[in-house]
């Protein structure tokens, strides 16, 4: 473990930033190794190769999310109670253990292989089944370990959220009630799975699958393709949601503490025989909770800024129109 108590295995193994990429290019280089080894130049035609670099790209994907996560736990740290960290960090700790990952990774892996022979392996001869079948592995081990980091993040952020609302404050420059760290790393646990959800569709609706596209396989294709950009709404949507909670339930109690100041003030300039000073200072003082009740009423209770909502559109639309055109020539071929 780290300063941020949370390091799991592939971050122990990988160390520096120049071996997390080597071990991304490692992953996928080696399927690619073995798969040229069994079909030869098949594996350009096969989409052998995209399956590399989905492999690659998801595992850098999974490193991304990891080191945005590591870079807002000092962030939630000072937004708590001294000493009270440990209510989200224990769940986050708790859930995303080795054992949890490793567990989340191989359930996965079985599972994209299943499809696999759902769908009919595009393969050559035996080996190329051996080999084919080590890529879906490999993807759905990486994918399925960064599905289920989407759950852990929700679960720390859900403890963290009431704890912190103590630090929340409506006249916050991110109009977030300070939260927009939050709403801006989410951003990226929603792009970097998006674009991996777009690979993955991507090598879904290319890849010469043998068996006959029935109906029931042609529903379990489009279920495996959607799974991950239903992921990608959840870990950009989800956590956020008791945060969305706790920050309503402070702009409530702080809208009902300006009015009754509010009353109040205005109760005593209704009453006669004030001193002209006393009157101007009322005055100030109405001005003043006015205008903090103007502030109030622009703090958005979400996390997002609207630079974040911005990114993710632009994501959500650039990568989209990748998939809508692989699906286009998907569905004109059936």
């Amino acid at each position: 473990m780290d300063e941020t108590g949370f390091t799991p295995f592939y971050e122990r193994t990988a160390g520096s930033f120049l071996r997390k990429v080597l071990v991304c290019l490692l992953l996928g280089a080696g399927f690619l190794g073995l798969r040229y080894l069994d079909v030869g130049r098949q594996m350009f035609t096969d989409w052998s190769w995209f399956l590399g670099l989905l492999i690659s790209a998801a595992m850098l994907a999974l490193y991304i999310a990891t080191y945005t996560l590591h870079a807002i736990l000092p962030e939630m740290a000072v937004r708590v109670p001294p000493n009270s960290a440990r209510v989200y960090r224990e769940p986050l700790t708790r859930v995303l253990s080795d054992r949890h990952f490793v567990l989340a990774g191989l359930g996965f892996g079985i599972l994209n292989c299943v499809f696999g022979f759902t769908f009919g392996l595009p393969v050559i001869g035996a080996g190329g089944v051996v080999t084919i079948l080590v890529g879906y592995f490999l993807s759905g081990v990486v994918c399925g370990m960064a599905v289920f980091g989407i759950y852990g993040v929700s679960v720390a952020i859900r403890a963290f959220a009431r704890p912190a609302a103590q630090s929340f404050d409506f006249a916050s420059p991110d109009r977030c009630g300070g939260t927009v760290f939050l709403g801006e790393a989410l951003v990226v646990f929603g792009s970097v799975t998006l674009v991996v959800g777009v690979m993955i569709s991507v090598y879904i609706l290319n890849a010469p699958w043998t068996r006959e596209p029935g109906w029931w396989v042609n529903s379990l294709k489009m279920v495996w393709i959607g799974f991950p950009y239903m992921s990608s709404i959840v870990a950009f949507v989800a956590p956020a949601i008791p945060l969305n909670k706790a920050l309503r339930e402070y702009k409530l109690s702080q809208e009902v503490e300006l009015q009754e100041r509010l009353a109040a003030v205005r109760g005593a300039l209704d009453e006669g025989g004030l001193e002209g000073a006393v009157r101007a200072e009322l005055r100030e003082d109405y001005e003043f909770q006015t205008k903090l009740r103007m502030d109030l009423h622009k703090m958005r209770p979400w996390p997002f800024g609207f630079g974040a909502n911005a990114k993710y559109l632009v994501v959500v639309m650039t990568n989209g129109l990748a998939s809508f055109r692989a699906a286009k020539q998907w569905i004109e071929g059936l």
